[in-house]
């Protein structure tokens, strides 16, 4: 009896090293895990239930059902909700690659090589991310409507000009690469500083070239961070919907965000399709985070950008 008072004692008693008694980190876990997923089981829940459950206010249904999913992948809506499918996945997948493939080439820049105004320049990447993304949604919009140009500025001269990407994938890929491009500088950049310097310029000894040395030194390092990186621009890219709802008119070119949330009409809410999508929609996100969370961990526990 004594043991288990003492037991009991210790979960309300904070060590020298703890800022909080064991019970209370506990509770507050359970309550940031209950606040957490609540969400996404009701959200399963609703998926799972008739329309006048739903309509009625029932949390837990009390005729589970899979015809909403039935309903959502053979019926009406089966067609546009794959199309939505397929161009979410081509829009995340190739922002993440282009984002990743460019960022590091520039993250390396900013981190190793010395040049003119190289703060300010990291700090200017930085200030694009700060800034709100609606702001941009304006020029953004006309240079896709009427293509996005290359030219020699006060010239006149055009070196390259893209037909007009409205209401196709590439618009999307082009809006969500330029906020996604400056995360991935600032947050590289801060990684491959956390790295010795002697690493490479033993490689350099080694007779080894600047962009070898990236390949064979620094890019290996950093893999935690670069997955972790590239893990928050897919997820990023994938829940986006304001540049998405912006941009395309067209259901060859919509994503999943965009067509879940059609299903609210101007005079019914078909609740059944799109709980049923919003729940579909949702599973990607949370397997990847499952599935990759140590990268994930690892990437946002590693070093901070130094000097």
């Amino acid at each position: 009896m004594h043991t288990k008072k003492n037991r009991w004692g210790q979960l309300f008693k904070a060590s020298s090293t703890d800022l909080f008694p064991p019970f209370y980190l506990w509770l507050g876990l359970i309550g940031l895990t209950i606040f957490t997923l609540a969400p996404f089981v009701y959200l399963f829940l609703s998926s799972i239930s008739r329309e006048v459950e739903l309509i009625n206010g029932h949390i837990i249904p009390h005729s589970p059902t899979f015809q909403n999913y039935i309903g959502l992948l053979t019926g009406s809506n089966a067609v546009m909700f794959a199309s939505a499918l397929k161009n979410s996945v081509v829009v995340s997948v190739m922002v993440t690659v282009i984002s990743i493939f460019v960022g590091v080439f520039a993250a390396y820049a900013f981190s190793r090589i010395n040049f003119p105004f190289r703060k300010t320049g990291l700090f200017v990447v930085l200030a694009m991310q700060i800034m709100p993304s609606i702001s941009i949604i304006t020029p953004l919009y006309i240079m896709i409507r009427d293509g996005i140009k290359l030219d020699i500025p006060f010239t006149g001269i055009v070196l390259f000009q893209t037909p007009p990407l409205l209401d196709s994938v590439w618009a999307l890929i082009f809006a969500y690469t330029s906020f996604s491009l400056p995360y991935v500088v600032w947050l590289l950049a801060g990684y491959f500083q956390s790295i010795p310097k002697e690493l490479e310029e033993a490689s350099y000894v080694d007779g080894c070239s600047r962009l070898r040395t990236m390949f064979r030194i620094i890019l290996p390092l950093s893999m935690p961070g670069i997955a972790a990186t590239a893990i928050f621009v897919f997820l990023n890219a994938w829940d986006e919907f304001l540049f998405a709802n912006a941009f395309t008119q067209t259901y060859a070119s919509k994503t999943l965000p965009i067509m879940i949330a059609e299903f609210v009409g101007k005079h019914s809410i078909d609740w059944g399709s799109m709980t049923a999508g919003g729940f579909l929609a949702s599973l990607p996100p949370v397997v990847i985070s499952l599935f990759l969370y140590k990268y994930i961990i690892g990437g946002v526990t590693a070093g901070g950008v130094k000097e």
